[in-house]
């Protein structure tokens, strides 16, 4: 059973990893042609107005993550209804699709008109934006039970090739907008352009689901309020932790709105897509392994489950790491190269902090699943709720008092060390729960990688750069030394075994 889960998890990782690959490539050519095209202003505009269709879109993660779990625990029962818990499922997500609706074309409206932060004459474009948003935003809360069954039945492929051709009609797209000679109307033309990935993948998931698993999607309406309560139960505070993530983001941003401007708003914007890049190369594996401890859990194999979890800790703090210390070393040339000559200012400063922030988050791969999977949610999402939450206000504060910008991106590092010091001490205490042996499985090692580099990086900080070409070598023996240092400190014994017969073989089949 766990060789057959390795398989099966090493199988979905590399599928992913591909799509990743083509996804993030495009991705940053798109976002550096998005600045040429639309200038920091409008960038700014595009991602202020975004928070505000974010801020209620947290209910489309919360039912994700619940719908995700749930239909995992009924494939995992020998006896278990699908059929039921996808209708129990997508009833509540149309439910909560008319809800977001009614409340953007109220109190969304009302922010725009009255709180937005925009430069003169850019009013009517804001609201077309925020208009096509609160569309796309309604379209994929719908959409998200379609989009639950293929991961949970790990078919990690076709969802790769769907995000992959969406990926590449956005940078036609972006490619047509250079054409466009009237700039007048760039900004609507964009938010219009990015909503056809939204509509493409609806169509294609709700016709996949129909051809293969019709007897899963099959509409049967359940009348029984008592089947919806559990998923509710479980969702609300499932919704409580994902809105106080994407409120204190999103929040933030409004923050920076009303404080600096949209030029800061482009810079916090790209920051995060570069944190979000990064964090979507480590929480690929994550996402890998989570159909199979979920499953695990359902079945009764708790100790699977667990082993699963610590190694999907360990392995994804080593991917990140493998990134992280190369970025860190060349930030600044980097992220240059990346937007060019437009870049907004402080966009270095606030990318070091969401690396850092990324770090912290990193520790609770395969942690936040496995907890997930027991299902006994209430206290780690609240505590994770009150936490974010409190980054608000405390940002409100710093910028009242003259502090800079990226200041508030080190109270979500302080958070997120908070939250992780409860996760384990509630796991202790509600399950009995190894934690001393999880941290040491899946901490000792990337710790120790971090001390080594870290050492390096001061070594490497006394090198005198100048032009591209030492810029990019210096990345590139950055990028090998840390993969280096992964492979001889970061993998057991057997791990590197593997890596080498892996390697071997395929040489051997070329030759």
């Amino acid at each position: 059973m766990a060789k057959s889960s390795d398989i099966r998890i090493l199988k979905n990782t590399v599928i992913i990893y591909i799509r990743m690959a083509v996804t993030i490539v495009v991705g940053l050519i798109t976002s550096r042609l998005v600045l040429q095209a639309l200038g920091a202003s409008d960038v700014g505009i595009y991602s202020a107005v975004g928070s505000t269709v974010g801020l209620v879109g947290m209910i489309t993660t919360a039912l994700s993550w619940t719908t995700g779990r749930f239909m995992n625990i009924e494939l995992g029962k020998p006896d278990g209804n699908p059929n039921k818990m996808f209708n129990i499922c997508n009833t509540i997500h149309l439910g909560a699709a008319a809800f977001i609706l009614l409340v953007l074309e109220s109190v969304g409206i009302w922010y725009i008109h009255t709180k937005l932060n925009v430069p003169p004459g850019k009013e009517a474009d804001a609201m077309f934006v925020f208009q096509v948003s609160t569309i796309v935003a309604c379209l994929g809360i719908a959409n998200t039970p379609f989009t639950s069954i293929f991961n949970v039945h790990e078919k990690f492929g076709t969802v790769a090739i769907i995000d992959i051709v969406n990926t590449l009609v956005k940078l036609g797209m972006v490619l047509i907008l250079l054409l466009v000679k009237d700039s007048t109307y760039s900004l609507r033309l964009y938010a219009v352009m990015m909503s056809v990935t939204t509509w493409i993948s609806f169509v294609v998931y709700h016709a996949l689901c129909k051809r293969r698993w019709p007897e899963i999607i099959r509409w049967k309406f359940v009348k029984c309020w008592a089947d919806y309560k559990e998923v509710l139960s479980f969702g609300n505070y499932n919704l409580l932790a994902s809105s106080s993530i994407i409120a204190r983001s999103q929040g933030t941003n409004m923050l920076i709105n009303a404080f600096f401007g949209t030029t800061v708003n482009a810079a916090y914007y790209y920051a995060n897509m570069l944190q979000n890049y990064v964090s979507q190369f480590v929480g690929n594996f994550d996402a890998a392994s989570g159909p199979q401890i979920t499953q695990s859990v359902g079945a009764g194999q708790i100790d699977n489950a667990v082993r699963l979890a610590r190694r999907a800790c360990r392995i994804c703090l080593l991917l990140f790491l493998l990134l992280f210390f190369p970025l860190w070393s060349e930030l600044d040339f980097l992220v240059r190269l990346w937007l060019g000559s437009k870049m907004p200012p402080e966009t270095i400063i606030m990318a070091r902090w969401t690396l850092l922030y990324a770090a912290c988050a990193t520790t609770s791969a395969g942690l936040a699943i496995l907890i997930s999977a027991f299902g006994r949610i209430k206290w780690y999402k609240i505590g994770l709720a009150i936490l974010y939450m409190l980054c608000l206000p405390v940002g409100y504060i710093l910028f009242k008092n003259g502090f800079p910008a990226h200041t508030v991106i080190v109270c979500f590092v302080i958070a997120d060390i908070i939250n992780r010091t409860i996760e384990y001490t509630l796991l202790y205490f509600q399950f009995h729960f190894d934690v001393w042996g999880f941290a040491r499985h899946a901490y000792f090692r990337p710790l120790l990688i971090s001390g080594i580099m870290i050492g390096y990086l001061f070594l490497y900080k006394n090198l005198v750069l100048e032009g591209f070409w030492q810029h990019a070598a210096g990345f590139l023996i950055t990028l090998a030394v840390t993969a280096a240092v992964i492979f001889f400190v970061g993998c057991k014994k057997e791990e590197r075994s593997k890596m080498i017969c892996f390697v071997l073989d395929k040489i051997r089949k070329k030759a």
